[in-house]
């Protein structure tokens, strides 16, 4: 995902004030990242670009949302003209990643976008990008909803206890039920050391995270991030203080039943209590039960990541 810097509206571009006008909760600035080791930059009329690949460790916490070879573009269109930048780059990219003779397995080009902004979609889908992931914004107290009282037939929503019998092997093996879900739509991957990381962070004293029981059984699961420990999302939004969302998972039988609204909205109240003034999430693009469930819950979209597979040979 392209940098984002909060600075002053004189140091904008025109293209950063266009998506500004399209999206006021985008950043101020979007900046590339800080050249690193590798890198290869491009500068054309309208636009520059960096070019980063990297080769993710199987083992590493990342891997199970990623290639392991990651081929990302970041960018700033700051001309009058953003499809035709645009175009021109991922030409140019295309170009260097054939140039560079890098694998067909396991890899991924990657472009991440503001996802109003509509007038690129047509070049993105011309150069055979279909969307993965959607990073999704919402703003705290703009939907009453979240102080409404539990309904009859709502499970009860209580802090996971990991040291109860039995209690965090579940949370695990909902954890993964997650990642196998959306490994469907290419939201993730299912690694040998996803089940580790999952209860590595299910386990942390730090870690926010709740489970949903219905007679006696966890039948579902959220993960989320403070404002305190969540300075990554933040950089995305110009909201002041952002928490994130980072799982939630609802076995298939209980869906339906109020179960992931029941936890969402524990969250929603634990996040405002703690000063967030926006929460984030992404959720996979193809799913089609989050994106509806999300914008119930007053999320809407923010960033688009774009990807494409296998990376050009």
């Amino acid at each position: 995902m392209t940098s984002v810097t909060r600075t002053s509206t004189s140091t904008r571009t025109p293209g950063e004030t266009r998506l500004r006008a399209l999206d006021r909760l985008l950043p101020a600035v979007h900046a590339l990242p800080e050249p690193a080791e590798g890198d290869i930059t491009f500068t054309l009329p309208g636009a520059e670009a960096r070019y980063r690949r990297r080769r993710l460790d199987p083992e590493a916490y990342e891997a199970s949302w990623s290639a392991l070879d990651r081929h990302q573009l970041h960018a700033r269109l700051t001309g009058p003209d953003p499809a035709r930048a645009l175009d021109g780059l991922l030409a140019a990219w295309d170009r260097r990643m054939a140039a560079g003779g890098h694998p067909a397995g396991d890899g991924e080009a990657v472009f991440t976008w503001p996802s109003r902004d509509t007038e690129v979609t047509p070049v993105l889908l011309a150069h055979g990008f279909t969307p993965k992931t959607v990073t999704a914004v919402r703003t705290t107290g703009a939907h009453p909803p979240d102080t409404a009282p539990p309904r009859p037939g709502d499970p009860l929503v209580r802090p996971l206890s990991p040291r109860a019998p039995g209690e965090l092997d579940r949370a695990v093996a909902l954890w993964l039920d997650g990642l196998r879900w959306d490994e469907q739509f290419g939201g993730t991957v299912r690694r040998e050391a996803s089940g580790r990381h999952a209860r590595q962070r299910l386990a942390d004293p730090a870690a926010w995270v709740w489970v949903a029981e219905r007679d006696g059984r966890v039948t579902g699961l959220l993960h989320a991030e403070p404002p305190a420990n969540a300075a990554w999302p933040a950089r995305l939004t110009s909201g002041r203080r952002a928490g994130y969302l980072g799982t939630l998972v609802v076995e298939a039988a209980d869906r339906g039943a109020g179960t992931g609204t029941a936890l969402v909205r524990t969250a929603h109240l634990a996040l405002a209590e703690a000063g967030a003034t926006h929460t984030l999430l992404h959720y996979a693009a193809l799913n089609p039960l989050s994106g509806p469930f999300w914008h119930r819950a007053g999320y809407r979209p923010l960033w688009t990541t774009w990807v494409r597979r296998p990376a050009p040979r």
